[in-house]
């Protein structure tokens, strides 16, 4: 069960659009959504914006409903275990143009370069702007990454905690990357 603390929206959330709009929130196949948005680094409305859409139609256009949906979501994700990340994250989308992203506490932002001339040959570090990154090697901006599960599927890191003592001790981390195998 989650409880809202509405503060300024308070007229709002007690309106019978207020209450509808929590009570959709709070569906068990929406939270879902909002975390599947944020466990893909992508602001949580994101998850449900068609769906919030199709039940509110254009209840949901005025900027102040879609602060007190903002102000909601935040508040279950953080009940969830959750932490803002950052707010105003363009959207470029119906309902929302700006949006919060949020992350696990645990998450750390690792940001990845690829050798222009070997793209399996990944280096790893905590900044994107004047990283560490090895000498003799014409580097790419490739990837923002802080999901150990995307750590682990795409670059093949199965211990998050010895990548940022290797991060934070020498700069970065070098991955070579192996070729997935193509199905016919």
């Amino acid at each position: 069960m989650f409880t809202y603390s509405p503060e300024k929206f308070a007229s709002l959330y007690a309106s019978d659009l207020g209450q509808r709009i929590w009570t959709f929130l709070t569906r068990p196949e929406n939270i879902a959504r909002l975390e599947t948005a944020s466990e893909l680094g992508k602001p949580a409305v994101e998850g449900i914006e068609e769906r919030l859409l199709d039940e509110f139609r254009k209840e949901v256009l005025a900027d102040r409903v879609k602060q007190m949906v903002g102000h909601m979501v935040r508040q279950i994700l953080e009940q969830r275990g959750w932490a803002l990340d950052q707010t105003d994250v363009k959207v470029q989308s119906v309902p929302f143009t700006k949006a919060a992203r949020y992350r696990r506490p645990d998450w750390f932002t690792f940001h990845a370069f690829r050798n222009s001339s070997d793209p399996r040959d990944i280096v790893i570090t905590d900044r994107r702007q004047n990283a560490p990154l090895p000498a003799g090697v014409r580097w790419t901006y490739y990837a923002t990454f802080a999901s150990p599960l995307k750590a682990a599927v795409a670059f093949g890191v199965q211990d998050i905690k010895q990548l940022r003592q290797q991060v934070h001790s020498h700069g970065y981390q070098r991955v070579h990357v192996e070729r997935m195998m193509r199905r016919g």
